[in-house]
């Protein structure tokens, strides 16, 4: 996936995702639930992964990437400041 915009990233791979579960395993999932809140992703990744298809396990890395937040420079805790 070539595109700058995670949004427009995430919806692709989802929808490619989609097809081939739908092909592979005969799983129909819902792209719209894939791009909310990550509890469902997080469950269709796992079957990405454990269906044993290689582009399906590239696909779910790559979507679970687009999830995790950003690193964020560590910040010094003040209130171990004396």
């Amino acid at each position: 996936m070539n595109t700058d915009d995670p949004a427009t990233a995430r919806h692709q791979i989802a929808s490619r995702i989609h097809d081939l579960l739908r092909r592979e395993t005969g799983q129909e999932i819902d792209t719209a639930l894939m791009l909310g809140p990550p509890e469902y992703a997080r469950a269709v990744l796992s079957l990405c992964r454990a269906c044993g298809h290689a582009e399906l396990a590239l696909l779910a890395d790559q979507f679970a990437a687009l999830l995790r937040p950003p690193l964020r420079a560590a910040t010094p805790d003040r209130s171990l400041r004396r």
